[in-house]
């Protein structure tokens, strides 16, 4: 593969990458916003209980799925197969590349910056092998999201125990794939990729909705 194809599929792979990204962080901060909004607005989710109810349903299921398929060593596609790639390619990411994409004289800020090294790629191998959480997601996605175990299909409760999930871990997932993802960006192209979900408090407007709802029925 030459230069130019190796720079055009690097490029190809962060725009999809951050794609799926986007989407499983949409997953997570939903469904976390969902759950949180329980606490005061249950009786207006319980108007729509079978709706609400599938809804926070789908997204846990779906952001099991999707974080699997973004950090399994074995996805074709994920994380790890990414850093495989940069590490293969690790010239592409070299200062003098960046100044050539982007036209940058001697001298420029975006050129005063450390260099993309084996060192870093591999740290960010063991970063993603660090999060504990991911054994959980494993468990959860091979045993009961994607296939059926029967020993969590007849005890629903066993999995809560045996593949336990945090916020906070969750947290730690959407943090890992921004640093991953911008790292390599910026040294490529000096591009950056936000994670964000601007539209996550549109479901306030409905639960304020049913909240007013609620209110008129008890005058």
């Amino acid at each position: 593969m030459k230069k130019e194809e190796q720079e055009k599929y690097f490029k190809k792979y962060l725009v999809n990458l951050h794609h799926e990204c986007q989407r499983l962080t949409s997953y997570i901060k939903l469904y976390r916003h969902l759950h949180e909004r329980q606490a005061d607005r249950l009786d207006e989710m319980n108007l729509a209980p079978a709706f609400f109810q599938t809804i926070l349903s789908s997204l846990f299921t779906s952001l099991i799925i999707w974080t699997h398929n973004l950090f399994d060593e074995k996805s074709d596609k994920g994380f790890v197969n990414f850093l495989n790639f940069i590490k293969d390619h690790i010239k592409l990411f070299e200062i003098s590349e960046l100044q050539r994409r982007k036209k940058y004289k001697n001298g420029h800020w975006m050129l005063n910056r450390t260099p993309i090294t084996l060192k870093i790629i591999n740290a960010h191998k063991r970063k993603i092998k660090g999060v504990e959480t991911f054994e959980s997601i494993k468990t959860r996605r091979d045993k009961f999201h994607a296939h059926f175990d029967k020993k969590y299909f007849n005890n629903r409760d066993r999995i809560e125990k045996d593949a336990p999930l945090k916020w906070k871990e969750l947290d730690i997932i959407v943090e890992l794939m921004d640093d991953i993802l911008n790292t390599y960006s910026k040294a490529f192209d000096g591009e950056t990729y936000a994670l964000g979900v601007l539209n996550i408090f549109d479901i306030d407007k409905i639960l304020d909705i049913l909240k007013k709802h609620n209110e008129n029925i008890k005058v």
